[in-house]
């Protein structure tokens, strides 16, 4: 029973009416100071032509969306392996192939998160949500090459991580960050926040972990929790997140922006104003122990009311 709602398969609904389901592989460069992002995925509500999508976001390179009649795709639930066209995308390896990009990439080295503690929601076991989220690999270790029309990058044991959106659409106010230290994959941070529409009611939730030298915190399994995000100006947003046990003052740098696309009601059509390579600054106190990190991550605030 627990399979059915297991993320890390691929789902394959093609038929299901107004879904989607999405891949976010990030890939961090230490050499080369730069990100670079392979979206994957397919949406019910779009055309028969359009029904396939890879988003690519290439250092210093406007995003690149490339779409797959529904007829050339194919996809392997057991193996998670999604094909579209000639290019290949599963957990393990990505092959990508266009007339001015060639992309070939292998992962390695998982740090696997436990599905059940990363919906984007209350729990994947209530039913209708709009959208689920998984992170399934906090970080893994990534190689190979990304060659486009006037450059190419080489990848030796880089840092990437692999998450997963699934539903209908994102949810209309959210609140979301992922960070990785580049120099250390045992160091990562997800925080979300979202206002989730059920049954006609609006329910504001959060998830995330923090994990440090192979011990994993739940931020959703803390109790008594206070949490601040303010708006320090246009390029600094800042998080305080306390409770008994463990005090976070999380500073994110926002850096340069990008548009990609998220689905809405099970069709590609929204607009997301995301931030590829945000600087966090993260200090994090427990039990009268201080550490600091440094961090590099993705960040997204959309439509969100000061109650996030």
């Amino acid at each position: 029973m627990l399979g059915k709602y297991k993320p890390t398969s691929l789902k394959g609904a093609f038929n299901r009416n107004n879904y989607f389901e999405g891949w976010f592989q990030k890939v961090y460069s230490s050499e080369h100071q730069a990100s670079f992002v392979i979206i994957y995925g397919y949406a019910t509500a779009n055309s028969p032509d359009t029904f396939g999508f890879i988003q690519l976001l290439l250092p210093g390179k406007l995003p690149r969306l490339l779409y797959f009649p529904k007829n050339e795709i194919t996809c392997d639930k057991d193996r998670h392996i999604m094909v579209m066209g000639t290019n290949k995308l599963s957990k393990d390896l990505i092959e990508i192939n266009t007339k001015d990009i060639s992309i070939k990439l292998n992962f390695k080295n998982n740090q696997l998160i436990q599905t059940f503690k990363n919906s984007m929601g209350y729990s994947y076991f209530v039913p209708s949500l709009p959208c689920y989220h998984s992170v399934l690999n906090a970080s893994h270790v990534v190689s190979g090459e990304i060659c486009y029309d006037d450059g190419q990058y080489s990848l030796v044991n880089e840092m990437g991580y692999l998450e997963k959106n699934w539903g209908t659409s994102f949810p209309e106010n959210y609140f979301w960050l992922h960070a990785i230290d580049p120099k250390n994959p045992q160091i990562s941070l997800l925080f979300s926040r979202a206002e989730i529409k059920w049954l006609g009611k609006k329910f504001i939730r959060h998830v995330g972990h923090l994990r440090v030298d192979g011990i994993e915190i739940d931020l959703r399994e803390l109790r008594n929790i206070s949490i601040i995000t303010l708006d320090q100006n246009t390029e600094v947003q800042i998080i305080r997140f306390e409770s008994k046990s463990l005090k976070l003052y999380i500073s994110i740098n926002i850096g340069k922006n990008v548009i990609l696309k998220g689905p809405t009601n099970g069709a590609l059509s929204r607009d997301i104003d995301h931030h590829a390579d945000a600087v966090i600054d993260v200090k994090m106190t427990t039990e009268n122990k201080i550490q600091q990190f440094q961090m590099v991550g993705n960040f997204e605030k959309i439509n969100t009311p000061a109650a996030l």
